[in-house]
């Protein structure tokens, strides 16, 4: 960039957004930061940075031809060809000024540039009215997202939805528990319970409100039980069990075996049960 283009050009852009553009964003949304671009000086070129979603591949820029009416026309090159911009009016909105010399309201005129991930273009080219200045060419270049933690996160949240549809609860009785769940997918057929007691533990001392008072965690679970529920029940008894502490997990099949949804050891304790309190009314002798 020449000191012409770059007076012309760089004067304005703190209050424009990102570099010249008003807008620079997924198609669709709008940011005036730099989220998802910037003007890289050393290089003279636009880095377009991807969504960390990335199924967002289309990002727009919006030149606005109120804030550079010096710029006669923009061009987007690919593969050596160059391709003209046509002028957009903005959702059909007015600008407030400048004025016609019959009083009305001028269009809100923008070029708007798509850049596709998919389809790149290599740079976007600058005419300036009258060659007031040379034309400038800018390269465009591309961050693309991490895809890998982008697959990551999706499969945190499948899971997550998945185990909300699953609905798995339970409730404790003297020497039971009463294990609940609802299919987690269409494709539903079975559900299998393991249940767990601690194998290895060990005690810690931790901070409370009266003072240090000793906690014991479960280094590692040993199976007891393992059931299958059938399709059309979605409960588990399971009677006769000692006080203590106890864990399962819950896993669900399709009709070919397929896992479909497991959760982590769920912890429940066995304790005995306390006789209700009774409270007596008090007895006035008259």
């Amino acid at each position: 960039m020449n000191k012409y283009q770059e007076y012309l050009l760089k004067n304005r852009s703190k209050k424009e957004g990102t570099f010249i553009f008003t807008n620079c964003a997924p198609v669709g949304e709008v940011c005036k930061d730099d989220s998802y671009g910037c003007y890289l000086n050393e290089t003279d070129c636009f880095l377009i940075k991807q969504d960390s979603d990335i199924t967002k591949t289309r990002y727009e820029l919006a030149l606005s031809k109120k804030a550079y009416p010096f710029i006669e026309a923009v061009q987007t090159k690919k593969d050596g060809v160059y391709s003209d911009v046509p002028l957009s009016c903005v959702n059909g909105g007015m600008q407030s000024t400048p004025k016609s010399t019959h009083g009305q309201e001028m269009p809100d005129e923008r070029f708007l540039i798509t850049v596709d991930f998919n389809d790149r273009i290599d740079a976007i080219k600058l005419k300036f009215v009258n060659n007031i200045a040379a034309d400038l060419e800018i390269g465009i270049t591309y961050q693309e997202a991490d895809k890998q933690a982008y697959l990551e996160r999706q499969e945190i949240l499948r899971k997550e939805n998945i185990l909300k549809r699953a609905a798995v609860k339970h409730s404790v009785g003297d020497s039971l528990v009463n294990i609940y769940f609802q299919p987690c997918a269409d494709e539903y057929d079975h559900t299998e319970i393991s249940l767990f007691i601690p194998e290895k533990t060990e005690v810690k001392s931790v901070g409370s409100p009266h003072g240090p008072v000793n906690q014991e965690n479960v280094l590692s679970w040993s199976l007891i039980m393992k059931t299958t529920v059938e399709n059309g029940v979605f409960f588990k008894s399971v009677t006769g069990l000692a006080y203590g502490k106890y864990a399962y997990i819950v896993k669900q099949f399709s009709k070919e075996n397929r896992l479909l949804v497991e959760t982590g050891y769920i912890e429940f304790c066995i304790k005995k049960q306390r006789p209700p309190v009774i409270e007596m009314g008090n007895i006035v002798s008259i």
